[in-house]
């Protein structure tokens, strides 16, 4: 029977009893579409505030890691001569290599999130139409919270998977071939869709209420009140390009401790 609740029209006849779907449901499968929205709007937040900054950002933690690697250098430096050793010019490379890797991991990822950002296109309305109505199609068939089957069956796991980057990308023509390739597997299946029967769906909906809230409260989807407005802009700007030459200040002042102690 699933979250069903009966509703009786009139009491002396059985007749007049019919079902209807457990408002709940119908709530908490508005909210998952929603939270993704939300999602989705952070995601592309984040894209536009890279194009808008990302060059400047990139500069400043370049900056920022050239201070770290002459900071790891000196603490090298100083760990040798407090053991009474000479210092090693191919041990400071060594160990610097590997002080310095989860830095220069980061740089890779943000210098790609960068070209990505710049590469991305934008859609007109109505391709942006097309792409939510498909998204909120597929959501009401294949949602695992919705449809079990979707956590059962690789190949419709790893379908909704890649609808979900397809709709974060806004790539409407892998959309396009997602939708006909998903409901040609629920064919196949013989799928019909099941009677509604999510577990404490009310307790659901209030993590999902908080999960939406949580996003709107947080970077990335509050990048987009910066962009929005000029004088924001011009602001974020000015404090990056102080925070770069913060950074470049004090490599500055660790060359010459550098020089020091060499």
């Amino acid at each position: 029977m699933g979250n069903e609740i009966i509703k009786v029209e009139n009491v002396d006849d059985n007749k007049n009893i019919k079902k209807t779907k457990n408002p709940f449901y119908a709530k908490y499968e508005h909210l998952l579409i929603v939270k993704d929205e939300v999602k989705k709007e952070a995601f592309l937040s984040n894209q536009a505030y890279i194009r808008e900054f990302g060059d400047i950002i990139l500069k400043n933690f370049k900056m920022k890691i050239k201070s770290i690697e002459k900071k790891k250098a000196i603490e090298y430096i100083l760990l040798m001569k407090n053991k009474g050793k000479t210092v090693d010019k191919d041990g400071l490379e060594d160990y610097l290599l590997k002080k310095m890797e989860g830095y220069q991991k980061q740089l890779a990822q943000m210098t790609m999130e960068n070209e990505d950002a710049k590469g991305a296109k934008a859609l007109n309305k109505y391709d942006l139409l097309k792409i939510k109505r498909i998204y909120h199609g597929l959501v009401k068939k294949i949602h695992p919270d919705i449809n079990p089957l979707t956590n059962e069956n690789e190949d419709l796991k790893d379908l909704w998977q890649r609808l979900i980057f397809a709709y974060d990308c806004n790539d409407l023509k892998t959309m396009e071939e997602l939708e006909v390739l998903i409901n040609f597997l629920l064919k196949s299946l013989d799928f019909e869709m099941p009677d509604a029967d999510i577990v404490d769906v009310e307790k659901k909906i209030e993590e999902v209420e908080e999960e939406i809230k949580t996003i709107k409260s947080n970077n990335p989807y509050l990048y987009k009140f910066i962009l929005e407005n000029e004088e924001k802009i011009k602001k974020k700007k000015e404090e990056l390009q102080k925070e770069y030459y913060k950074y470049k200040g004090y490599v500055k002042k660790l060359d010459e401790m550098l020089k020091s102690f060499l």
